[in-house]
């Protein structure tokens, strides 16, 4: 159900919604990527994109379109906690680099934040390829249970409620997963009825039912208490 949402059918919620991109040596693909979200995001809501000292030409492409800030290192816990200091928003919508929100985001994000107790939520997945076991396994996205819920799904989470949490742990490897792990101790998390699109780079280069496997290995490493650090030496290559 992508771009679906119905006209006048706007949530009696008036949330504002602030988008962070971090971005780390995307140059290929991320004049595609943030073209498409300064279509669906233009007189919406702010975007802040965090470059994590790239070496391409990542910034000076993000400088076209949003505003660009730069920390000293590509740790993705970091940058997103540092575009989120720069957003005032109710709402913030972290976006990976290499996806792409659906027409209409707000309204689902707005819709599902009017349920009480809910503290944030993400989009069910699509990918960009029309392979039957990535359309398996996104199916799966509609269900709470952690192994299917990652940051490309573009996670958003009320503005207090993050600064409460403190933000994203500094983390350079599985910080989506140790945040929602926490967020949902919060409150509710709802997984919308729209779909944001993402790159399935990684699952083709890697192979499909491999790459969900390690998917599924590392947050279970990461569950019973192996540090994210050390993860990430084990399989560098995720990142």
């Amino acid at each position: 159900m992508r771009g679906g949402m119905k006209r006048g059918s706007e949530p009696e919620c008036s949330l504002s919604v602030g988008i962070v991109v971090p971005v780390y040596n995307e140059s290929a693909t991320l004049d595609y990527y943030l073209s498409r979200l300064y279509e669906v995001s233009r007189g919406r809501c702010p975007v802040v994109v965090v470059d994590g000292g790239s070496s391409d030409e990542s910034r000076t492409i993000a400088r076209r379109f949003f505003h660009t800030e730069t920390v000293s290192l590509p740790n993705r816990g970091a940058q997103l906690n540092h575009g989120a200091s720069c957003l005032t928003t109710d709402v913030l919508l972290f976006l990976h680099a290499d996806s792409e929100l659906p027409p209409g985001f707000d309204y689902y994000v707005r819709k599902a934040l009017v349920e009480e107790g809910v503290v944030g939520g993400c989009f069910r997945l699509e990918f960009d390829r029309p392979h039957p076991l990535l359309k398996a396994y996104t199916w799966f996205t509609r269900f709470p249970p952690r192994f299917f819920h990652f940051g490309d799904q573009g996670f958003f989470v009320r503005n207090d409620v993050f600064r409460k949490m403190g933000g994203f742990a500094p983390l350079p490897f599985l910080e989506d997963v140790e945040f929602l792990k926490r967020l949902k101790k919060r409150g509710k998390f709802a997984t919308v009825s729209a779909g944001i699109r993402t790159s399935a780079r990684r699952f083709i280069q890697g192979g499909i039912v491999r790459q969900q496997l390690t998917n599924i290995l590392l947050v279970a490493l990461f569950e019973v208490g192996v540090a994210a650090q050390r993860v990430a030496r084990v399989y560098p290559h995720v990142r």
